[in-house]
C-alpha cells in the first residue's frame, strides 16, 4: 500500500486543483467536486462483477468513432475542479489512451455503479457536473452493490443547449438507449 502525504485531507483553502490530485501517489481512489476532496473505498466485488459485464455488452455495441475505459480520470471543469473516476466513460477514439485525464468535452456516456458509499455523489452531485461539462448522456445503476435486489439502470440525456439531464428511463430486465444514433441494448438481468 502506497503511503500517502501527512497533510492530504487537510482541506485546500482555494479548493483542490489538478496538480494537488497529481502530486498523489498513484492509486489513491479520490476524486474532487466542486474543489472538494472525495476518498472512495475499494468497490465490493458485486459492483466490480456489473462494472465489468456492463463494460463488455456496452464495448461490442459502441458506434464507430468511441472506445470504452473503465476507472479512468476524466477532467469535468478546472475551477473549480471537477475531477472524476467513473466506473465506464465511453469517449472520442480520437483520444489516446495515453491522456490523463481525459477531457470532459470528449466524452460521449459515463456510468456510476451505485455502492452505499456513493449514493449521495451519484445521484446528486456528479450528475449535475457532468451536465454542466456538457456529456451527453449518463446512466446511473442501481443493484446490489447499493443496496436494492435488482439491477436497475436509470438513463439521462442532456438536451441540446441544456446544463441539466431529462430522464429517459429506468428499466430492470433490458435496457435500449440510442448513443450517437447507434441502438444500444442491455439485458440487465445477466449484470449481477
Amino acid at each position: 500500500m502506497t503511503a500517502l502525504p501527512q497533510d492530504w485531507l487537510v482541506p485546500r483553502a482555494d479548493g483542490w486543483t489538478l496538480s494537488d490530485v497529481q502530486e498523489l501517489p498513484e492509486g489513491a481512489r479520490v476524486e474532487v467536486l466542486d474543489g472538494a476532496l472525495i476518498v472512495n473505498p475499494s468497490p465490493l466485488p458485486i459492483h466490480q462483477r456489473v462494472m465489468r459485464r456492463l463494460a463488455a455488452v456496452l464495448e461490442g455495441q459502441l458506434p464507430d468513432g468511441w472506445q470504452l475505459e473503465t476507472d479512468v480520470d476524466v477532467m469535468l471543469a478546472e475551477n473549480p475542479l471537477d475531477h472524476v473516476a467513473p466506473d465506464i466513460v465511453v469517449f472520442s477514439a480520437d483520444i489516446p489512451l495515453t491522456t490523463r485525464p481525459i477531457p470532459g468535452g470528449a466524452v460521449l456516456l459515463v456510468v456510476e455503479v451505485v455502492s452505499k458509499g456513493s449514493r449521495k455523489e451519484d445521484r446528486g452531485s456528479k450528475p449535475i457536473a457532468y451536465a454542466e461539462a456538457g456529456v451527453p448522456h449518463y446512466w446511473r445503476v442501481e443493484g446490489p452493490a447499493s443496496g436494492e435486489d435488482v439491477v436497475t439502470v436509470h438513463t439521462y440525456e442532456l438536451p441540446s443547449g441544456g446544463t441539466r439531464y431529462e430522464t429517459t428511463g429506468s428499466r430492470e430486465e433490458t435496457s435500449t438507449a440510442v448513443l450517437d444514433r447507434r441502438r444500444i441494448t442491455v439485458d440487465l438481468t445477466a449484470l449481477s
